[in-house]
């Protein structure tokens, strides 16, 4: 985003656009997931999950920017209890260029004419297991692997990134990634979540512009495909789970707020398309939300 002109941004697909090169980025996320209550669940059904996520920027280069995640979470469940603490921090790499006449590095300055340009971005992320994996309930019970707030194991994801500034006020955004989690030893047993693929496209549309103030509106599609996770049997051998994993097509709608240097979004996705594995045995996991809704708060400091 170039002030009240230049390419809008969506709220889950990622932009390929860096950062300006000494910029600091801060951004505060928000997301409620209150879950379906099934009556094969009874009495333990999820109810609602909230993840919290601070993250601080940097512009590297002009092409090269780094963020670090820093997750908080709280998970709760009819007769189990309400589980909150730090999630896993995360260090995310944006390595991004564009196409002018022939593939190159994002320049440190860029016209508004340029900014309607074919740009692209390789994405790295990876999380170092520091969130707790010992909590217990009131009953002095482990939670399961899916209660507590960190994984437990390092993941790492690669993704790629695109945009298009379509016109004037519309820009088109997508993205696809794959996202890997190691296995871990608890306790009670030895697990494995399964990994993550992501397709995201969106289109942001700029409603308003004036002098320090724009707002966009959002749509987006979000595809995942969850793998089904894996635990240690009997026999001391990892196996696939049941009733576990799938593939969900979000649907979303987001607005966002841009005063000055400060931005605002709030946005709001379901599920109107899923193929769980075992789906009727299914509950409290993704594709079974009432509905996803974010908030946004993001500041942006030059140096």
């Amino acid at each position: 985003m170039a002030g009240p002109e230049g390419p809008g941004a969506a709220i889950e697909t990622t932009s390929p656009i860096p950062l300006p090169q000494g910029a600091v980025f801060f951004m505060v996320k928000s997301e409620y997931v209150p879950f379906r209550q099934f009556d094969f669940a009874q009495p333990v059904n999820k109810v609602y999950s909230l993840f919290d996520t601070l993250v601080a920027g940097y512009g590297i280069t002009p092409w090269l920017s780094g963020y670090l995640f820093l997750p908080y979470n709280v998970k709760s469940q009819d007769g189990v209890g309400t589980n909150v603490g730090l999630g896993d921090p995360g260090l995310y790499v944006n390595f991004a260029f564009k196409y002018d006449e022939g593939f190159r590095l994002v320049p440190a300055k860029e016209s508004l004419d340029e900014l309607m340009d074919w740009h692209f971005s390789v994405f790295g992320y990876a999380t170092v297991p520091m969130g707790p994996t010992t909590a217990a309930t009131p009953a002095l019970d482990w939670y399961p692997p899916d209660m507590q707030t960190g994984f437990g194991s390092l993941s790492f994801q690669v993704g790629v990134a695109v945009a298009k500034q379509l016109s004037a006020d519309f820009t088109w955004l997508a993205d696809a990634s794959y996202q890997y989690f190691l296995p871990h030893t608890y306790p009670f047993t030895r697990y494995q979540f399964g990994a993550e693929s992501r397709v995201n496209t969106a289109v942001a549309y700029r409603a308003v512009a004036s002098p320090g103030f724009r707002l966009d509106v959002a749509g987006e599609l979000n595809l995942l495909n969850l793998q089904r996770d894996q635990e240690r049997n009997e026999a001391s051998v990892m196996e696939p789970l049941l009733a576990s994993g799938g593939t969900v097509l979000y649907a979303g709608l987001g607005v966002r707020a841009y005063i000055g240097r400060f931005s605002a979004a709030l946005a709001a996705r379901t599920s109107f398309a899923r193929w769980l594995n075992e789906g009727a045995y299914q509950q409290g996991s993704e594709g079974l939300e009432w509905v996803r809704v974010a908030l946004t708060l993001s500041y942006v400091l030059p140096l």
